[in-house]
């Protein structure tokens, strides 16, 4: 894995440096680069910021409690809630990534249901970015989903948000994304608010953030998987305990079963990040874009979410969803 053979100290040092289901996906539908200077605060200091935000361990549970917030809301109007929790710079897959809030501007309300849950979220430790991910199941009522069939027909698969704290202290969707699949034989259990577990740690030093070792990290990812593929890459920089793979028409799976998957479905292309950014402290990083192929068409959608191992000293890739996109139309 990435634990060993790609420290961020040995670069620095010398040689090896959701929509509606009828809109979107079907599923729920540059860089901000903080350096910090001087001397590092040990994690205790971010109890609450200097703008009187929660931090740490309570800021997961308010990105939670908004999550579910999020989640009721739209049980009245997913349009709605999307309008309301949508961030004004927030992306989405569409299936492609662009912005989020014209996309739900455009649409239509109807009164098909699209019901989710969180089953694991994170934060950074200076608590101003997060990420969600759990199940969703979608309810054709036949009010406007286009199958027109309004038999309660469903359809599931998984959710991949990316959350930011404003400036108010109040999270939004900064992006989202996810996958289909069949219906799943089991329910996950629901990460409540007030059981969700934090785990302090250690924030990278100043001369990894002020030489954007994170930033080196995700361009030798993508470096390494165009070159000799992304399962060779996941081997290298996937996080061995916590890594998770998205892809249409799979539930998700930890890292020997994406090697095992990515080796007999081989994903090629050039990364084009659309839009990215990281937490204050550097430890959370997030990247979006499209993968191309050598004739320059768009071939995948993807979204990787990076968090810093300080025992390794360098940042591992936490979430990498990849979606297939549809070809390129033809002239007639």
């Amino acid at each position: 894995m990435y634990s060993s053979e790609t420290t961020a100290l040995d670069g620095l040092l010398g040689d090896p440096v959701r929509l509606f289901l009828k809109i979107a996906w079907p599923g729920r539908a540059a860089v901000l680069l903080t350096l910090i200077a001087g001397a590092i605060c040990p994690p205790a200091a971010f109890a609450q910021n200097e703008a009187g935000c929660a931090t740490e361990g309570a800021a997961l549970h308010a990105m939670l409690d908004t999550e579910y917030a999020f989640g009721e809301k739209a049980q009245a109007s997913v349009r709605g809630a999307f309008l309301e929790y949508l961030a004004k710079g927030s992306w989405i897959l569409n299936p492609a990534p662009e912005p989020g809030p014209p996309v739900y501007k455009a649409a239509k309300d109807n009164e098909d249901k699209l019901e989710w849950y969180p089953v694991i979220g994170d934060v950074a430790p200076s608590g101003d970015l997060g990420f969600t991910t759990g199940p969703w199941v979608y309810t054709d009522t036949g009010s406007g989903s286009g199958s027109g069939s309004g038999s309660g027909r469903q359809r599931h698969g998984h959710f991949l948000t990316i959350w930011r704290r404003d400036a108010q202290c109040q999270w939004r969707v900064q992006f989202d994304g996810g996958i289909s699949h069949a219906t799943p034989t089991s329910l996950e259990p629901k990460l409540r608010p007030d059981q969700a577990p934090f785990t302090n740690t250690e924030l990278p030093p100043p001369n990894l953030v002020t030489h954007d070792a994170a930033g080196h990290a995700v361009s030798d990812f993508q470096d390494t998987a165009q070159r000799d593929g992304m399962a060779a890459a996941l081997r290298t920089y996937g996080r061995d305990n916590d890594f998770l793979f998205y892809t249409d028409g799979q539930s998700p799976i930890g890292i020997v079963a994406a090697n095992a998957y990515l080796t007999v479905h081989a994903i090629v292309g050039a990364w084009k990040e659309e839009v990215g950014g990281r937490s204050a402290d550097s430890t959370l990083v997030y990247s979006v874009g499209e993968l191309t192929d050598g004739s320059g068409h768009r071939t995948h959608a993807y979204a990787q979410i990076w968090q810093y191992d300080p025992k390794v000293a360098n940042w591992g890739l936490r979430m990498l969803l990849v979606n297939p996109l549809p070809p390129p139309k033809t002239k007639s």
